[in-house]
């Protein structure tokens, strides 16, 4: 089993912890919940959404991979993007079993969770 890092940042503490426990559902390291002060000074987060080929990219694919999947939206081209500059100061960070990491992404995603656009570049 290949355990993958992902980090996402929710505007309130209620949001995190939804998160964690629909995430205690998969196989995961490590899950917390915290507070960081400036996340959003320091860090260009993005929106989660549906990239590549299709919507039901839901199984075991890569992050990085060019098919199917969610992918920060804000990594591609930003034309017609409403952003959202709520500040958003408390993470759910954990480790994911590769098999379940589209449907953490999927998680976070639902419950407005943005993360830092460059843990998803190459």
């Amino acid at each position: 089993m290949m355990y993958k890092p992902i980090q996402a940042f929710f505007k309130t503490e209620n949001d995190a912890e939804r998160v964690k426990a629909e995430l205690n559902r998969l196989k995961v390291n490590d899950i917390r919940v915290d507070k960081l002060e400036d996340a959003h000074q320091t860090l260009f987060l993005s929106p989660l959404g549906y990239g590549g080929g299709s919507a039901g990219g839901m199984g075991a694919s890569s992050a990085g991979s060019s098919g199917g999947g969610i992918f920060p939206i804000f990594a591609r081209s930003s034309e017609g993007q409403e952003r959202d500059d709520t500040q958003r100061d408390h993470t759910v960070e954990c480790e994911v079993d590769e098999e379940d990491y589209q449907t953490a992404l999927k998680i976070m995603m639902d419950n407005d969770g943005y993360v830092d656009k460059d843990t998803f570049e190459e």
